[in-house]
């Protein structure tokens, strides 16, 4: 699946996703799927850690359980070695089902939301 149709198919099935986080699921809010530019001349491995290209595809959940903050911290590079793979998923219209696998870069947080913003790593449409 291309750039294109998995946005349409995020767009069009954006109320119906949740989020997976260390075995507990969230409903998210709002989701969009983008395209961002990576300030590098070439793909490289970013401190042996992971591996960065021109071009990546990121996401933007927004959530209002802000509830979700206290299982972050085990899923962000930084105070871990690695990155924890989140998963969000959605029921498509036609009995089908979006699972999303991702990698949490940045967050931002008030007292009413939390803004998330994760690294797409993978997705796949089953029946």
């Amino acid at each position: 699946m291309n750039e294109n149709e998995l946005q349409e198919i995020v767009q069009e099935n954006k109320s119906n996703f949740s989020m997976n986080v260390l075995d507990k699921n969230f409903k998210i809010d709002e989701i969009e799927i983008f395209q961002t530019d990576n300030p590098i001349n070439e793909p490289t491995t970013r401190g042996g850690v992971y591996f960065a290209d021109l071009k990546e595809l990121k996401i933007q959940a927004t959530i209002f359980d802000t509830s979700v903050s206290e299982h972050l911290s085990k899923a962000m590079l930084g105070p871990n070695k690695d990155f924890l793979d989140i998963l969000f998923q959605a029921e498509m219209k036609d009995t089908k089902k979006i699972s999303i696998i991702s990698n949490l870069t940045n967050s931002m947080q008030n007292s009413s939301k939390l803004v998330l913003y994760l690294k797409l790593i993978d997705a796949e449409i089953k029946s």
